[in-house]
């Protein structure tokens, strides 16, 4: 049994015209009307495929393939089609229409299945609104106090949610009964080199690192450029340049491999010729240890707070998202080892630097995911490419994985 490569690279070609930006990117945010527009041609393809349909009230969307066996419980294949603003087109997209071709294809074999096949696109994996949206109510990770600090405010959220046809009471609904599952799977780009410069085809990921986010709000006096001495300002973007340029230096010296970022600065009142007094910044931090993910943690509000002081400026610290770091299950990696050398490819494994639906179910089933190469490791760009050889490899290395997993069973 094989996958048809053919089937699935026109589905890729046709679900990149859905939010195309002219540069050949996407542009999907979670519960924009691209988004939604998605959303409805991926349920159309779900029926066209003859599986059951359903949406739970996180949004998550999903394609069912039933067993026979009234025990079964049900194999997880999933990941997302929102996208970052004026992103790629294979970032989460290739994962979740590989999980779609893989049960078309067990499908037409006519394979009595000794568990129920389930594909899953996640609601907000980019954190449009907050990172692993979907996939933390999927699993019961998702308190509802968090989505009082979602991105974007309070409105976005309202907003997306009425364009979706969800509210914040249905999003306590969508958490699954773990004891239901038999396991997750996924594959995703792997958004680096690693891959690319070995020149190997697969990456099986052992472990996700965790990531944490907060905006930081400087808080100064504005005053006319011109006339305020320099030494008597109370200049918010001065205490956030201090910051960011001390933080990454903290950041290399002291807990390598982990990374931080500050993707967003915002100032209000912004004039060439008014004192900024009020600057917000987005921090974000990765490790994959939890120990120094606290300890990163503690030394970065130490030099915000240092920055902060150093001009005379009030200091405001607001969460935006944690995510702890995630282990793949030892069995379920092995399982995707074997589905590699039934498919022919050749494999390695690795840990993710980047955040993924498989780091919310790896708390609740045993979970695995893995990577394919994407050209000079570039993604969230509209640069982004996986050749169609590499789509096919990863369709066909999830089947031989689902393919051993039935066998095991």
């Amino acid at each position: 049994m094989h996958i048809n490569k053919t089937r699935l690279l026109g589905w890729m070609e046709e679900q990149a015209t859905i939010g195309a930006t002219p540069d050949g990117g996407l542009s999907r945010p979670a519960l924009s009307e691209a988004d939604l527009a998605v959303r409805a041609w991926f349920e159309a393809k779900i029926y066209a495929a003859g599986l059951v349909y359903h949406m739970d009230g996180a949004g998550n969307q999903s394609g069912v393939l039933k067993s026979d066996n009234p025990q079964a419980k049900t194999l997880l294949i999933g990941s997302h089609l929102d996208s970052v603003p004026n992103g790629g087109r294979y970032d989460g997209a290739l994962g979740v229409l590989v999980g779609l071709e893989v049960l078309q294809t067990v499908k037409e074999s006519g394979l009595m299945l000794p568990f129920h096949l389930e594909v899953v696109n996640f609601t907000d994996e980019e954190g449009t609104l907050r990172g692993l949206l979907g996939s933390c109510a999927f699993t019961g990770r998702l308190e509802e106090h968090e989505l009082d600090y979602v991105r974007g405010g309070g409105d976005a959220l309202e907003d997306g949610l009425l364009r979706a046809g969800l509210n914040r009471k249905t999003f306590m609904t969508a958490c699954r009964d773990a004891k239901s599952l038999l396991g997750y799977l996924e594959v995703h780009i792997e958004q680096g080199r690693r891959l690319e410069q070995a020149g190997l085809d697969i990456g099986v990921v052992t472990s996700i690192v965790g990531v944490r986010s907060f905006w930081l709000h400087f808080i100064g006096e504005a005053a006319h450029a011109g006339t305020r001495p320099m030494p008597e300002r109370r200049d918010a973007i001065w205490g956030a340049m201090n910051f960011i340029q001390h933080a990454r230096q903290m950041v290399l010296d002291q807990f390598q491999p982990g990374v931080m970022n500050c993707g967003e600065i915002a100032i209000e009142h912004s004039a060439f010729n008014i004192v900024p007094s009020d600057v917000r910044i987005s921090l974000e931090f990765r490790h994959g240890d939890t120990a120094q993910l606290d300890a990163m943690q503690a030394a970065l509000f130490r030099i915000a707070n240092e920055s902060a002081a150093a001009y005379g400026l009030g200091l405001d610290i607001q969460p935006a998202g944690i995510i702890e770091p995630a282990v793949m299950a030892e069995q379920m990696v092995k399982a995707v080892e074997t589905g590699a050398a039934r498919a022919g490819v050749s494999h390695t494994r690795l840990m993710s630097f980047a955040g993924h639906d498989a780091q919310s179910l790896a708390y609740v089933t045993p979970s695995a995911m893995f990577f394919v190469p994407c050209l000079n490791g570039i993604s969230h760009n509209p640069m982004e490419y996986a050749t169609p050889e590499v789509c096919a490899n990863a369709a066909e290395v999830m089947l031989q994985t689902v393919l051993h997993l039935c066998d095991e069973q």
